[in-house]
């Protein structure tokens, strides 16, 4: 496999042209397609740019960096992920206008409140689910059967699950943490002690791209 370094990066205009011809209603020549045509929603467009970013950041080795000039002197090396740059961004940014303004519907996630934790705490606390059982394989259906080793969709976690999305769900409440913000939290930044803990974020929050 050739190194990081030897690879040719494509500028960031070509994330932004690969989902054009996916998802946005104008072609790269900057005509509009024909209404005919089936584009991908807005939704998918951001997967489809979560992928590219994950590919340049981990499988190339390129990080999480915005796309940048070298500020060596004389240099003009590009460095970061191409796909974390301001042009694409933008280009993002004019898509979901775009998509608006045609009719579909944005989709966004539902936030969060004190009433939901509390159904949520409740919920995870009844015995039943709160409980930690050993271990046994089972098949999950959509309605509930009478056979035990049948359960339902709600049967999703035991005890052990249910206590660490209960604790990710307060800690993400609390601290006003994306899910992904949660998921860098690891065992070193959290210290106990008879009272209850500190937690250490890993990340500063001012930090345009949570470094």
């Amino acid at each position: 496999m050739r190194e990081a370094s030897e690879i040719l990066l494509p500028p960031p205009a070509l994330t932004e042209c690969f989902t054009v011809y996916s998802c946005d209603s104008i072609t790269p020549k900057g005509t509009t397609n024909l209404a005919s045509v089936e584009r991908g929603t807005y939704g998918h467009a951001q997967k489809m740019r979560a992928a590219v970013t994950y590919a340049f950041g981990r499988l190339h080795g390129l990080g999480d960096m915005p796309w940048h000039e070298s500020e060596v002197p004389g240099s003009s090396r590009m460095l970061g992920n191409p796909s974390i740059s301001v042009q694409v961004s933008t280009y993002m940014s004019s898509l979901c206008r775009r998509k608006v303004q045609a009719g579909e519907v944005a989709v966004s996630a539902r936030a969060i409140t004190s009433d939901s934790l509390s159904k949520l705490y409740h919920y995870n606390h009844l015995p039943q689910n709160w409980s930690i059982h050993p271990y046994q394989p089972g098949v999950r259906c959509r309605q509930p059967s009478e056979d035990p080793n049948k359960g339902c969709l709600d049967d999703w976690g035991g005890g052990r699950a249910r206590r660490l999305v209960q604790a990710a769900y307060t800690i993400a409440f609390i601290c006003l943490l994306r899910c992904d913000e949660v998921l860098k939290i690891q065992l070193h930044d959290i210290e106990l002690f008879e009272e209850g803990f500190v937690l250490t974020l890993p990340f500063r929050k001012t930090h345009q791209n949570g470094g």
